[in-house]
């Protein structure tokens, strides 16, 4: 009669040392599929940027004499109306509603739909959500919103204004290839990862539309300290059409 001989069983030190180096293994992955992940949404807010930039230059082109989006059209002139852009672009975009004005790395304090911003922009004239105003009657629930910022820089103090984006003629911005058409927001709360980024603001990057329909992810410091390369001064909103006379 053939003797069974008895599986050996792993020893706790055994089973301790794979443990560690499972765990050993996940703290290597996880990183790096974190970062693979960012990298991702960074693309995919490019490329709907891209779409956006592609939507506002066929609006321009049904017009006669073209002029930018007016970012001013709200219950009073005085409040940046980020959100009446959603209703403007909606028939060059398919009617998707508010898909194209998403991103995928807008989370926390760098989405406008985040319960602490909506108050916080409102109050500041910042109007990125519908309905409004929010912060009279508490957070409600949101039913149109714009991920992205488009320049709402104007000249309310002279006609026809000298400088500005919003509602101006194109023919009447000096560079209208460096206006930066829109961005993602918040500004102030970079999106984007950079390299050297540990939660610092002035590491963070946002991605930039440009009137020639380029985009650049640039940094906190770069698009909120820096000079265009024709002189117009800081930030970004300035660029390509507030030069110094």
């Amino acid at each position: 009669m053939k003797k069974h001989t008895p599986r050996k069983a792993f020893t706790l030190i055994e089973l301790l040392v794979v443990i560690a180096i499972i765990g050993l293994l996940i703290s290597i992955i996880l990183p790096s599929l974190g970062n693979a992940r960012k990298t991702a949404w960074t693309v995919i807010c490019q490329s709907t940027l891209r779409q956006l930039g592609i939507a506002t230059q066929l609006y321009l082109d049904d017009q006669k004499d073209p002029q930018f989006l007016d970012l001013h059209t709200g219950p009073t002139r005085s409040l940046f109306w980020q959100v009446g852009v959603v209703d403007i672009l909606q028939p060059y975009l398919g009617n998707a509603g508010n898909k194209p004005f998403d991103c995928a790395a807008a989370k926390g304090l760098s989405s406008v739909r985040d319960p602490i911003n909506i108050p916080f922009l409102q109050a500041a004239g910042r109007i990125h959500t519908l309905p409004y105003p929010g912060f009279l009657g508490g957070i409600q629930p949101i039913t149109t919103y714009t991920e992205y910022w488009f320049n709402d820089a104007w000249d309310s103090f002279r006609d026809p204004p000298q400088v500005g984006v919003s509602a101006r003629k194109i023919r009447l911005i000096k560079r209208p290839d460096t206006v930066v058409w829109a961005t993602d927001a918040l500004d102030e709360y970079p999106r984007h990862q950079g390299k050297g980024n540990k939660g610092r603001v002035s590491a963070g990057r946002n991605n930039l539309l440009f009137g020639d329909q380029s985009i650049k992810l640039l940094s906190f410091p770069e698009y909120y300290e820096s000079y265009d390369k024709y002189g117009a001064p800081p930030p970004f909103w300035n660029w390509g059409h507030n030069y110094p006379p």
